[in-house]
């Protein structure tokens, strides 16, 4: 499908942390990747600027962020505030990709995430309009409720704030994001859409909740904002009851962050569960894409127990799949989830609510395959890559004439 005369294909630049993505555990990458197929198919022109290639691809337009030296500056202030000289570098190595994006392939229109407050000097570098994708902005990863008053965390606020307010539009995955960031920093005077995420929609013989065994899976990172602690408590109340449960965990483990500034990490989590719940969990690590792809049309079950979700990539790969999902009311799950008819949600860090809805579907495989086929249609029908290809190439063409 080419789009119509009247609508001239766009030329788009699309920043992303890895292309083409499949090894990388990163949501952002995974988006970008979905998005660009998206918008290929449909016909627009899409160039890529990236700084790690992490498998093979035959993309033809593709603009690497070179390596560059520290300026003198960068490596002075780099010695008391690392962020600072890191920042620096990568926001020359950004504009200078993005002028040979503009040169070599004709980019009209940037889109990048809000990461660092790099958007900002950007803008200012290129003749071209700059459009923010709310991937998660900073300040929602806040573990006190005040904002940090000094270090790292208090500049990458400051450093994104600002960088929002020099932008041509903002595109937010959830009405969430974009209310909460627009009432906790403002949002300049620009055009501003919600457009989910788009994710492939997996080829399957059946949807996983099909599946009859007791298996519940998690995919995301041991740390603080997915929730991981409140995952386990959660599986342990199920354990205690369902006796044939079984939890898969998936992903790389960060640390919870503790409030004496130290970090619970998974093998400690797991050392605080009883031995039988512990000889029922299996730790799986980080996965590739194609690999996770693949695992999940094995678990009927799938979890998110998050205190925040900007979107939830995870959350719409599971829908993908079939699998009924027990998910809390995080930012965009809530947008993407209704209760009881494309999965259930729970109140967020409520280990016993996740533990109930989770022994609700053991115990009612005629629901859980409801809610797992229901899933699938719902991704179908919203977030595959052709849907959200022409809802962002749709505002991104008013963005162009403006």
């Amino acid at each position: 499908m080419t789009p119509s005369p009247a609508a001239r294909p766009l030329r788009i630049g699309l920043l992303t942390p890895a292309w083409p993505g499949t090894a990388i555990a990163n949501g952002i990458a995974s988006a970008t990747a979905h998005l660009a197929h998206g918008l290929t198919a449909i016909g627009h022109e899409v160039t890529i600027l990236t700084g790690v290639i992490d498998g093979p691809h035959a993309h033809p337009r593709l603009i690497p962020l070179l390596p560059l030296p520290f300026s003198l500056s960068e490596r002075l202030v780099g010695r008391f505030q690392p962020d600072r000289g890191l920042r620096g570098v990568n926001i020359r190595k950004l504009i200078l990709a993005a002028r040979e994006a503009i040169a070599t392939h004709g980019i009209e229109v940037l889109l990048m995430e809000e990461s660092h407050g790099w958007v900002g000097p950007v803008r200012a570098a290129i003749p071209i309009p700059v459009v923010a994708v709310l991937h998660g902005p900073q300040w929602l990863h806040r573990v006190a409720a005040q904002p940090p008053r000094r270090g790292p965390d208090a500049r990458r606020e400051r450093w994104e704030r600002a960088g929002l307010q020099h932008v041509d539009a903002i595109i937010s995955p959830s009405r969430d994001v974009l209310d909460r960031t627009r009432s906790e920093w403002g949002l300049p005077d620009v055009p501003t859409t919600v457009i989910g995420n788009a994710v492939a929609l997996p080829s399957i013989d059946r949807p996983a909740a099909q599946s009859a065994e007791a298996r519940l899976l998690f995919i995301g990172r041991f740390d603080r904002i997915k929730g991981a602690d409140v995952l386990l408590d959660a599986f342990a109340r199920v354990a205690a009851v369902h006796p044939a449960a079984r939890l898969t965990f998936v992903g790389p483990d960060i640390g919870i962050l503790q409030s004496d500034g130290s970090r619970l990490h998974l093998a400690e989590g797991l050392a605080r569960l009883p031995a039988a719940n512990r000889d029922r969990i299996e730790v799986l690590g980080h996965l590739s894409r194609d690999q996770i792809t693949e695992l999940r049309r094995h678990y009927p079950i799938t979890l998110l127990a998050s205190r925040y979700e900007t979107f939830g990539v995870a959350l719409i790969e599971a829908l993908a799949a079939g699998s009924a999902v027990v998910s809390t009311r995080a930012g965009g799950c809530k947008e993407i989830l209704r209760d009881g008819e494309t999965g259930l949600l729970v109140p967020p860090e409520d280990p016993a609510a996740m533990a109930g809805a989770c022994l609700r579907l053991l115990a009612d495989p005629a629901l859980t395959l409801r809610l797992g086929q229901a899933a699938r249609a719902e991704v179908e029908a919203r977030f595959t890559p052709a849907v959200i290809a022409r809802e962002v190439a749709a505002f991104l063409a008013t963005i162009r004439r403006r």
